[in-house]
């Protein structure tokens, strides 16, 4: 039950990062002229957070849903490991779909 937990706080602090991210992204206006900046501090905004997802998620999961007991600890250190590299996966995936179906917005600044 504890693995549940591990697994569902990585799916929300992958979604929420991507939100953020998204949001900033959006945020950021176009700049004109021929060598415009703007693309390159969106790309620059998501690559930040998704080396902050899995950095919050472990940390998230570690000291605020560590579960009480050895073995359930133990039990849990290793599915928070592995939500941990889903998390930073499902953030980069779900960025690379955003970014090829806005490929003209500024989300399509990601990759």
């Amino acid at each position: 039950m504890e693995s549940i937990t591990a697994y569902i706080v990585a799916g929300v602090v992958a979604l929420c990062f991507l939100l953020i991210a998204a949001l900033i992204s959006t945020a950021i206006k176009f700049e004109g002229g021929s060598n415009p900046k703007d693309p390159k501090k969106r790309k620059m905004w998501f690559w930040i957070f998704a080396i902050l997802t899995p950095i919050v998620n472990f940390i998230l999961g570690y000291f605020v849903f560590m579960p009480v007991g050895k073995v359930a600890q133990n039990k849990f250190i290793i599915a928070l490991s592995i939500a941990t590299g889903l998390a930073f996966i499902l953030y980069v995936l779900l960025g690379l779909i955003l970014s090829k179906m806005f490929k003209n917005g500024k989300l399509g600044n990601w990759f």
